[in-house]
């Protein structure tokens, strides 16, 4: 179970921990507002395609079904990622086991992944880049694996609904729901989703889910500060995209 750093506008900072009491050192990044909410000053340096984030048409309402719908279609393809004593979530993207994750789940140059169902395999890290937070995972065993479906998070718009899947404090499985607060940019480059729903250790490395069952995020932190509450934030899908197949 671990917990990311991140620094916005430099005081807002996450811890990245490992499982049980052991954690990593702070990891700082600084991040600049592309789609500022009222109230929020946008730094002079944007550019004018930052500052045009597009609105949204309106549409019928996602009934209750609908979510549960999408949940129980999802929910096969996320799995439980443990690496030495960290443990994280994870997705698999390809039916011949390749996996998303967190970077800083990952210990060593192996995982093992275990499925909603209790079995677990394990896998050999293909790539890491802990700059972006980003690892690429593949399975040892086994094929047609089921996959989500990769959405693009340029689309992505604040208030948009969204659901997280993974696996807090060891519960597997865990859905939680909310809105994109924000979207933010990293100096490296790399596009924050902030989201409002609940997010803990051990859900690193999970989907962020559009309404329509798309990852648009890879949940990887939240403040670290007393008192912080529904405030978290995803690598966006498209940086995910981009590391995958650079």
């Amino acid at each position: 179970m671990v917990r990311r750093v991140l620094s916005v506008a430099l005081c807002l900072i996450f811890v990245a921990a490992t499982t049980a009491v052991f954690a990593e050192e702070p990891r700082h990044i600084e991040i600049r507002i592309i789609n500022p909410s009222p109230g929020q000053k946008a730094e002079s340096k944007e550019s004018a395609q930052d500052k045009a984030m597009p609105v949204p048409a309106p549409g019928p309402s996602v009934q209750q079904d609908d979510i549960s719908q999408m949940v129980r279609q999802s929910m096969p393809a996320v799995i439980t990622v443990i690496s030495g004593n960290r443990q994280g979530s994870g997705f698999f993207v390809s039916p011949d086991g390749l996996v998303l994750t967190n970077s800083h789940v990952i210990q060593s140059q192996s995982a093992q992944i275990r499925f909603p169902n209790g079995n677990s395999v394990a896998a050999m890290v293909l790539r890491n880049d802990p700059d972006k937070d980003l690892a690429l995972l593949k399975a040892n065993a086994g094929s047609n694996y089921p996959t989500l479906p990769m959405g693009d998070s340029d689309k992505a718009v604040q208030g948009e609904s969204v659901i997280t899947i993974g696996s807090p404090i060891g519960l597997e499985g865990t859905v939680t729901r909310g809105i994109i607060s924000a979207i933010r940019k990293a100096p490296n480059g790399v596009t924050f989703i902030q989201i409002d729903a609940a997010i803990n250790q051990g859900n690193s490395g999970g989907p962020l889910l559009n309404k329509a069952g798309q990852v648009i995020g890879i949940n990887t932190g939240k403040p670290s500060q007393p008192g912080m509450e529904r405030l978290g934030f995803a690598i966006s899908i498209n940086d995910a995209k981009r590391f995958i197949a650079p």
